[in-house]
């Protein structure tokens, strides 16, 4: 009987290729999102790493809750207080990066480039579970002081620099000239931390040293344990660090570990966007269930007669169940597979839609068995759904009523009820899906206006890496910044050059400060601001105005007085009212950040003779959350008075031309002045600005393309239940022209109430964006969640498109002959 139902099944669907092309497209589509972003979120996020351990990698921060501070680097002696504590963690490793000149027996320029290493603790390996492709990984003693060099290489620097040759093992190569035996080679997943190489970290056990923090530290949580899950255990184990060195290290006061799951770290909100596209999808799904539902209901009244028959010589309502249920899961497991497959096409161009930085480099995005079991299950679901409904109001009837069937009276109010129901529900979820859309249009057009008080169009930007065996100290690193500066400026198309320690939209480093004579409102009596060693030509290149006093000068060396820049936020916090311009701070020693290079130690106090304007440092893992925060207090030192901080000086050229366009002449002059030079993370400004807009730009893209199917779905549920309206009313419609309506009534009737159900529609759409769209805050941008302006838009565009969708058929009604329609049944 199986095999019959499917048999007749087919030959349904066959017999009405229309219907079937439109519900197998239309399920289709709405399926295949549903597999290609659920794809996207299982490999960037849920699995993200390639083994089970690597998924539950957490990073540790400690804050300082009575110095009001937070660091996410620690000190050797602080990772040995970590590393011996197993409670809710398998266990700890640290590690730390640096991007050497890699070399392979020969000094020659063309064999150089600059690669990035990983020094980690030898238990990295194992907490990870990854075995080598070749050869080993280095050994707890093979990481103590003293220790040999030894490296393993990843399949991307061993595919890409030495193709695949199984004899890298044992080599010898060269980081900034200093020699390492390779011992292995890494999966091709295993790309962590970014490392091209991974290399021991010696770390001294008898260090006591607390305060040079240099090393990040993350672990690997227990299974069945979530980042989150682990705050009560590391709660007790900052409480004995606190009562063990409080005393001799006064911030620990307070102190407080954090584990911050690592995807989440990774991802950022990402994972929030694709979590509103999937809800997006689900709302777009249920739109087209409806319209499909609508349809197979207008289907099945058709076929009342033939139910009818069949009921009569025998046929069981739970039999013709079963044909109904059997047709329409033929119908959704075709869809569902179509859409499998649209999905495999369309994860391509949406994963080019995604910034590389939001997806981790060992991330394998690819359709999968999970992602093709799932568009599979909602087939069967939606195909329960779709052959359920129909055959209960059919069986319910009995046989009489199916068989003395007609137009007028098949169509009951039931059955009328339903239909309007079905297409209210389009209108109320189309009605969500757009204003999603719309809050993200309006988002992203207040991200692109917004004012970061400086100007990225025409700006070059790369890092310039100066390895300390070849520049020990500050007068190597002025030389080579004091003979490049000139070249790059020479250039026909650069504008301006300039050099700063943190690039714009790159991270930000940070100094301890205080104030002579005054103790600031902290517990330490000093405060943190943001921090950056530049050239003179720093403000000119990115075009951020001056306030106050002036800018620095070549006169401002080593030998000339202290000087410092601050900008507005700066001069508002520290001095209020007053004028910061001729005011004196106090450079601590505390210096931090994702580039930031020891500087000697001392206190100088420095004399701020200018004030610039507030800019938005914002940077590629910033939240859209942090865009509502103010700039921060920022110092600006000038490089000829802080050399040594130069060791990873950002460059960065305003151009006249297309600034992408100048990176080969600005690497000649690079090499024309060191030959072995090599320059890294080349980017354009305005490229770098961009990275923020990634979620944004994502969800803007997609939400737009899901409402625009939500729009015409909706509208062709309505148009085609206005249409049955009119037909089902023909004889109607003809005893009203007859006795005299003229046809602006007869349009104002059908009109009106084809409206009444889309006005319904909307207000329930109304109150569910309520609540729905507060999921996208996170997300959104000076924009609330309910904004009227967005809402009104909407209202007033589905109510058009649902005035244009109900006047159609209602204008051909007004056109019937009325002796036609007299005679209609």
């Amino acid at each position: 009987m199986m095999m019959q139902d499917l048999k007749y099944g087919l030959r349904m669907l066959a017999k009405n290729p229309g219907f079937t092309a439109v519900a197998v497209l239309t399920l289709a589509l709405s399926i295949g999102a549903t597999a290609a972003l659920f794809t996207i979120l299982d490999g960037a996020y849920i699995h993200f790493a390639p083994t089970p351990q690597g998924n539950r990698v957490a990073v540790l921060s400690q804050q300082f809750i009575k110095r009001e501070s937070e660091t996410w680097l620690f000190s050797p002696a602080e990772y040995f207080d970590i590393a011996s504590f197993h409670q809710s963690f398998d266990g700890f490793f640290a590690v730390r990066h640096s991007i050497p000149i890699l070399t392979e027996g020969t000094e020659h320029s063309t064999n150089q480039e600059r690669v990035a290493v990983v020094h980690n603790t030898a238990g990295m390996f194992r907490l990870y579970g990854i075995p080598t492709l070749l050869g080993r990984v280095f050994t707890a003693d093979e990481d103590q002081p003293g220790g040999p060099n030894v490296a393993v290489v990843t399949y991307r620097l061993w595919n890409r620099r030495f193709a695949h040759n199984p004899a890298i093992v044992g080599k010898t190569i060269k980081l900034d000239g200093v020699p390492y035996a390779v011992i292995g080679v890494t999966p091709r997943r295993f790309q962590e931390w970014g490392a091209d190489i991974f290399v021991p970290l010696p770390l001294d056990r008898a260090s006591t040293s607390r305060s040079v923090r240099t090393l990040t530290v993350a672990g690997v949580v227990k299974e069945g344990l979530s980042a989150e899950q682990t705050a009560p255990a590391l709660r007790d184990l900052a409480r004995r660090v606190e009562a063990q060195y409080r005393a001799a290290n006064p911030e620990y006061d307070g102190l407080i570990y954090v584990a911050n799951d690592v995807r989440t770290f990774v991802v950022g909100d990402l994972r929030i966007a694709l979590y509103v596209l999937l809800g997006a999808v689900a709302l777009l799904l249920l739109i087209a269930t409806a319209n499909i539902a609508n349809l197979v209901l207008a289907r099945t009244r058709a076929r009342v007669r033939e139910i009818g028959t069949r009921l009569a010589i025998g046929a069981t309502p739970a039999r013709l169940a079963r044909q109904f249920l059997t047709e329409s899961m033929l119908l959704s497991v075709i869809a569902g597979l179509v859409g499998f497959l649209l999905g495999v096409w369309a994860l391509g161009p949406v994963v080019a839609l995604i910034p590389a930085h939001y997806i981790g480099e060992e991330s394998e995005i690819h359709a999968s068995p999970t992602a093709f079991l799932i568009s599979l299950a909602v087939a069967v679901l939606l195909g329960i759904i779709l052959g359920t409904v129909p055959a209960v109001l059919i069986s319910r009837r009995g046989v009489a009523a199916n068989l003395g069937h007609t137009r007028a009276a098949a169509d009951d109010r039931g059955a009328g009820r339903v239909r309007a129901l079905l297409v209210l529900s389009e209108m109320g979820l189309a009605f969500v899906v757009v204003t999603a859309a719309g809050l993200m249009v309006r988002t992203y057009r207040q991200l692109t206006s917004m004012d970061l008080g400086f100007q990225p169009d025409h700006v070059l930007t790369m890092r310039i890496p100066l390895p300390e065996s070849k520049y020990p100290g500050g007068p190597e690193i002025t030389g080579f910044f004091q003979e490049l500066l000139p070249r790059v400026r020479s250039l026909p198309a650069a504008v301006e050059v300039a050099a700063s320690s943190v690039r714009p939209m790159d991270g930000v480093a940070r100094r301890d400060f205080s104030i002579p004579g005054r103790s600031l409102n902290t517990p330490r009596g000093i405060a943190t601001a943001d921090y950056r060693v530049i050239t003179p030509q720093y403000f000119a290149v990115i075009r951020t105005p001056l306030r106050e006093g002036r800018f620095f000068r070549e006169q401002d060396s080593r030998d000339a007085p202290g000087v410092v820049m601050v900008n507005e936020r700066f001069a508002r916090t520290y001095f209020p009212g007053q004028e910061a311009v001729g005011k004196q701070i106090r450079l601590e020693n505390e210096y931090s950040g994702r580039y930031a290079a020891r500087e000697p130690d001392g206190s100088p106090i420095v004399q701020i003779v200018g004030v610039v304007a507030d800019s938005r440092q914002l940077t590629q893992w910033s939240a859209v959350r942090e865009l509502y925060d103010p700039a921060s207090p920022e110092i600006f030192v000038p490089f000829l008075q802080h050399p040594e901080a130069g060791r990873n000086m950002g460059l960065l050229v305003r151009t006249q031309t297309d600034p992408a366009n100048l990176t080969n002449a600005v690497r000649q002059q690079a090499l024309g002045v060191d030959a072995d030079e090599a320059l890294d993370d080349i980017v354009t400004l305005r490229d770098q600005a961009d990275l923020v807009l990634g979620p944004s730009r994502l969800c803007l893209l997609l939400l737009s393309i899901f409402a625009a199917a939500a729009i015409i779905t909706a509208c062709v549920g309505l148009y085609a239940i206005v249409s049955y309206t009119v037909i089902r009313r023909t004889h109607e419609i003809g005893i009203r022209v007859a006795l005299g309506a003229r046809q602006h009534d007869v349009l104002r009737v059908v009109v009106r109430e084809a409206m009444l159900v889309a006005a319904t529609g909307l207000a329930v759409g109304l109150v569910a964006s309520f609540g729905v769209t507060r999921i996208m805050s996170s997300l959104l941008y000076r924009v609330a969640s309910n904004d009227v302006t967005t809402l009104a838009t909407v209202s007033a565009l589905l109510a058009s498109v649902a005035a244009f969708a109900s006047y159609i058929p209602a204008r051909r009604a007004t056109r019937l002959d009325p002796m036609v329609a007299l005679r209609y049944e």
